[in-house]
């Protein structure tokens, strides 16, 4: 993960103009998917070509109907690696998706949290599946900064937070979700719940967290300002997070 990490970090470093210095994170930049369609394709077969990997974007992950997850299947962002035996699944969560709605698993597995793509790649790859990443990894785009217009699903569609808190996202989007985020995905790791183990069995009190060696959960926030990686073999503790500074270009 420490290349991976390198990689994206000179990524972004190098597309600094077409990054406008990371104002394309802003919410000006994400109608008709300017920044998910059009710039993370563009980094991203950076950070490929600078691992040696091939990638694939928008590939189909799909869950047997038995692990009666909410969505039939996930739609990965990009696959990095060999195909058959790839090396990371790697998805993109602009500023209007890196809220706490996609990461709050609470209503079992048809809740429609992302976390349980996780979950769901973890089982298969646990039951012999080659095409399962050895890393899952998702880049969150935080602005440490304050921001306008900022579409706070979280409160006017989920209702997860009162309407009143908008100023204070706004304010710094990171300073609000990031730890909201990994909190939510820690407590998922550390859940005793069914897992199929590597004997394809179903276990009725796994744990995430004991295959972080297997198929690891990794959170990459970019705020604009740095990079930070924190890692579900960690268990997504602040003090072992790795930080870094943006030097953008003009």
């Amino acid at each position: 993960m420490d290349r991976f990490f390198s990689a994206l970090l000179n990524s972004l470093e190098a597309n600094s103009k077409r990054l406008l210095r990371g104002k394309i994170f802003l919410p000006a930049y994400l109608k008709k998917r300017r920044f998910t369609k059009y710039e993370s394709p563009r980094f991203a077969r950076q950070v490929a070509k600078r691992l040696g990997l091939r990638i694939e974007e928008e590939i189909a992950n799909p869950f047997p109907q038995e692990f009666e997850v909410g969505w039939e299947r996930q739609i990965v962002d990009f696959v990095i690696g060999d195909p058959s035996q790839p090396r990371y699944f790697f998805e993109v969560e602009s500023l209007d998706r890196a809220q706490l709605y996609l990461f709050l698993p609470h209503g079992g597995r048809k809740d429609h949290s992302k976390l349980w793509y996780y979950w769901a790649t973890v089982c298969k790859r646990n039951s012999g599946d080659r095409k399962m990443p050895r890393y899952f990894v998702w880049l969150l785009i935080l602005p440490d900064q304050p921001i306008v217009n900022f579409p706070f699903w979280d409160a006017y569609e989920y209702h997860l937070f009162s309407r009143k808190l908008r100023p204070l996202v706004q304010a710094n989007p990171f300073s609000f979700y990031d730890r909201l985020i990994k909190t939510s995905a820690k407590l998922f790791l550390q859940k005793q719940q069914e897992l199929i183990d590597s004997q394809g069995e179903w276990q009725k009190r796994g744990c995430l967290k004991d295959y972080q060696d297997r198929c690891e959960l990794v959170f990459l926030t970019c705020t604009g300002r740095q990079l930070i990686m924190s890692r579900g073999r960690d268990e997504f503790d602040p003090a072992k997070e790795r930080r870094v500074l943006l030097k953008w270009k003009r």
